[in-house]
């Protein structure tokens, strides 16, 4: 689970994640792992494989994952997580101000996930 974090700490986080983590971060998906909170109500943002074969990023409710981004190949995935940083994914702009960095993608939860 992500450590507390201000949100302007979170802003600060611009590097783009690059190409080898998100190849780390596709593997560990297609093994079947999946990134994200499993709890009752809203579970913050995640990353899962579904049973299609397309890569999934969105919100979770109740650890399902509603309206989520998709990429039907590796390819497109890595090439989208790789451009992406914590503050990119930090939902600094989300109308609820209780979901902005509120258990977001950080480049801390990637890295754990791969390890």
């Amino acid at each position: 689970m992500q450590t507390p974090t201000s949100i302007q700490e979170l802003a600060k986080d611009t590097t783009p994640f690059g190409m080898e983590l998100a190849v780390q971060v596709a593997v560990r998906l297609e093994e079947g792992n999946s990134i994200g909170v499993r709890r009752a109500g809203y579970c913050g943002m995640g990353m899962e494989k579904d049973e299609y074969g397309d890569y999934m990023y969105g919100e979770l409710y109740t650890g399902i994952i509603q309206k989520p981004l998709c990429f039907r190949t590796r390819e497109a995935f890595v090439d989208w997580l790789s451009q992406q940083s914590t503050a990119s994914l930090a939902r600094l702009d989300a109308e609820d101000p209780r979901k902005r960095g509120f258990l977001v993608i950080t480049r801390e939860r990637l890295l754990a996930f791969v390890l």
